[in-house]
């Protein structure tokens, strides 16, 4: 195949390519001899047809788009290996097709090149130790919290009179221009009044009531609502209470600690909680510092970040945000309403921290490569033994159901804790 540099810059290389003659010719028959066991021809066993037969059966271009597309891979292949210093943006180039026909084709193929990084200065830098102390007041948080998830609900007196912090058990029946609407209508619903679940002053208006009372409560729904056809609308909902609960919250004892789990008592429970504490609390500063001394090298650095590159981290950005919402009932675009915004200008906002991202990502790549920093299979098994143990599976079985998407997963984490260590110690971090 004839080949020619049209052009080439830090961007991309542009490349004329030509094939035709008898290099097209065999190119055809190459590409015959892969598909022809997939036509059917009246007369002819499955891909006993001739090349002829078919072509005249399909169009004399059948066979184009196969020989078209291999050709143009194994050149692609070949030009990455015989060019090894080209470090590619995409796994396969654009590319144009200008002439295609019995003759041959012609293409024009664009080559889009990794940026180049200029490294600054990324080794004797001084970065001062982020540090998370935990106090008392921390570890009783905590302890509070674990007790109320522990809490049972107890109904109240009789003449209980609801206020904040009370379970209500009610039915409603609510009504916008005096007609029942979808999802205003409950029984024996229960409501923590004081937690604004609903919408308005409606739990306001329940203080006050005791079990068996009916009241009407008038609220109106937020401009922004998420059902058009109710935002901005005066309701009345006609609400009966049925019973009110209070939440029994259980104290910190020794019987309580026991529990919850292999403690002698309550200081015992106290103790492992603050190490957890410390734990979670010593792994964020890690983090932190960690992070404050990328992005110093980042500073330090210079890289001419692709848009296009941009638009993909941005891609995923919004995809993370899609799944993640999906699992609190939400699309993308009911967030983006109950936000007061669109999907595109949360999309125009994230573009920022795309960009910021994809820039540490190719300075980072940048210094992996030049300190030579690799993984060996010895790596790769050891992180799946330890997975493998706590999926309680054998190393075997572990490896061979392992998706290729986990596998790539494992190896860029080991590859990223293989740098933070090389920056660990080729830094200086100081209290």
């Amino acid at each position: 195949m004839e080949n020619k540099i049209i052009s080439n810059d830090e961007e991309k290389i542009v490349l004329s390519l030509e094939m035709k003659g008898e290099e097209w010719d065999q190119a055809l028959a190459d590409a015959y001899e892969r598909t022809k066991g997939k036509f059917n021809i009246e007369g002819f066993r499955k891909g006993k047809a001739p090349r002829k037969v078919i072509e005249k059966f399909y169009g004399d271009n059948i066979f184009f788009e196969e020989a078209f597309n291999k050709s143009l891979t194994d050149f692609y292949i070949n030009y990455l290996q015989e060019n090894k210093e080209i470090k590619p943006l995409k796994s396969y180039p654009d590319f144009n097709i200008d002439e295609i026909g019995n003759n041959g084709y012609k293409v024009t193929m664009t080559i889009a090149l990794t940026p180049k990084v200029e490294l600054g200065e990324y080794k004797n830098i001084e970065v001062k130790k982020v540090k998370h102390d935990v106090t008392e007041e921390d570890v009783d948080r905590e302890i509070n919290n674990m007790l109320a998830s522990q809490a049972k609900e107890v109904e109240c007196e009789l003449d209980k009179a609801l206020d904040n912090g009370d379970i209500a058990v009610i039915d409603f029946d609510g009504t916008v221009n005096g007609e029942r609407f979808e999802g205003g209508m409950a029984e024996d619903y229960p409501l923590e009044i004081g937690s604004h679940s609903f919408i308005d002053n409606f739990e306001d208006q329940m203080i006050g009531m005791k079990k068996g009372d009916t009241k009407e409560v008038k609220v109106k729904f937020p401009e922004n609502y998420g059902a058009k056809n109710l935002a901005g609308k005066d309701a009345v909902f006609y609400v009966t209470l049925k019973q009110i609960n209070k939440k029994e919250i259980p104290e910190l004892t020794d019987e309580f600690a026991k529990t919850m789990g292999e403690f002698e008592d309550a200081k015992a429970l106290r103790a492992f909680i603050k190490s957890a504490l410390v734990k979670q609390a010593d792994t964020r500063a890690q983090h932190e510092t960690e992070n404050a001394l990328v992005e110093k090298i980042v500073e330090k650095s210079k890289v001419k970040v692709p848009n296009e590159m941009v638009e993909t981290q941005l891609d995923n950005i919004m995809h993370d945000l899609s799944y993640r919402l999906m699992y609190q009932g939400l699309s993308i675009e009911q967030y983006a309403k109950m936000m007061q915004t669109t999907v595109e200008k949360i999309r125009e906002d994230k573009k920022a921290d795309a960009e910021k991202a994809v820039r540490t990502r190719l300075i980072l790549e940048e210094i992996i490569e030049k300190e030579n920093l690799k993984i060996s299979d010895e790596d790769i098994d050891a992180r799946m033994r330890e997975l493998a143990q706590g999926s309680h599976k054998s190393f075997e079985e572990f490896k061979k159901s392992l998706p290729k998407q986990q596998l790539d997963y494992i190896i860029n984490d080991i590859i990223v804790n293989k740098l933070y260590d090389f920056l660990a110690k080729e830094n200086k971090f100081v209290d």
